[in-house]
């Protein structure tokens, strides 16, 4: 399916509400000044906006945490946004009606084929097994420890602008498939940008759960050990995570630690996760693919075992 973002004509209209009822300029929307922004729509679109974005300390939304929610609901709910776009006057704005604010862009699948994604919005899926920390690996986006998630809220999501490779910035929105929702996404093989699939070092049963996971996933994907700060144990798996990733030929696993005095290391792992969703598969065609290694390798097994056997019995048989 098309991908639905913001027109830069969109954006800017948005902006320009934010500073208009941002009446002490403070970039920040006081709770009175979001609700006169949304006085003439039927609601405020977006319900507790907290556990998604950026805020202030005292929860209020900054004009950056503003921007990033639009962002967020033109790409998972762009009929919805246009509505709201039209309570906001969009339609009597000289830009014309709401489609204006609507960039479509291709599917995924064809930015898979030529390796590129030239979004400026990507959607990334973490999976992973029971107690792999999908929830604190979502909030760290947001630089948030533990958040209580509104029982209204049907999806556990971030959204957060990152700057990485030569200054370029893109919005990352990251989505936590819950185990309940874990199989209807994988039969339909998932329509993200990229799947980050944890495991937790910790457990030795963890890793081979990610991989039943990975394995049936048609995006491009990469393995994240959590708990990184705590001691790492073997995993209970044929392979390691890293040979596991090279004979798949998925990237090398990344590691990641939850705690807040790991902030610097946490934005790495977000701006390489970023780099392989823009340039995807990129990074995977360089390996062999794991089915090939596996046959290869049976392949040189038995004819290592023929060879013995026949060599002991042409030694016997003189």
């Amino acid at each position: 399916a098309v991908v639905s973002t913001q027109s830069t004509g969109g954006s800017e209209y948005l902006i320009s509400l934010f500073h208009k009822h941002d009446t002490d300029k403070d970039n920040i929307l006081s709770p009175s000044e979001l609700a006169n922004l949304f006085s003439v729509c039927p609601n405020i679109p977006w319900g507790d906006f907290s556990a998604s974005v950026m805020t202030s300390e005292m929860g209020w939304l900054t004009q950056e945490g503003y921007e990033a929610l639009w962002t967020l609901n033109m790409l998972l709910y762009p009929e919805h946004t246009m509505e709201y776009l039209g309570y906001l006057g969009y339609n009597s704005d000289t830009r014309g009606n709401q489609l204006t604010a609507v960039q479509v862009t291709p599917p995924r699948h064809e930015d898979f084929k030529r390796q590129i994604s030239c979004r400026n919005v990507l959607l990334a899926y973490v999976f992973g097994p029971k107690g792999s920390g999908k929830s604190c690996f979502i909030n760290r986006l947001i630089k948030k420890g533990e958040i209580e998630i509104s029982p209204e809220t049907d999806r556990h999501i971030c959204i957060n602008k990152i700057r990485y490779q030569a200054q370029q910035e893109k919005y990352f929105i990251l989505q936590e498939v819950g185990l309940g929702d874990q199989e209807d996404i994988l039969d339909k093989g998932g329509d993200c940008d990229l799947a980050i699939v944890l495991y937790d070092t910790s457990r030795q049963d963890s890793f081979s759960k990610a991989v039943e996971i990975q394995e049936r996933l048609d995006v491009p994907s990469v393995f994240i050990g959590t708990k990184s700060d705590k001691s790492s144990v073997k995993q209970d798996y044929d392979y390691t995570p890293e040979q596991y990733s090279q004979m798949a030929g998925l990237p090398p696993p990344l590691f990641f630690s939850a705690m807040p005095d790991r902030e610097s290391a946490q934005l790495k792992i977000f701006q390489t996760c970023v780099l392989f969703a823009s340039h995807p598969f990129q990074q995977q065609s360089q390996a062999m693919p794991l089915t090939k290694i596996i046959t290869t390798s049976a392949v040189v097994a038995v004819a290592g075992v023929a060879a013995f056997f026949l060599f002991r019995y042409v030694r016997h048989g003189r």
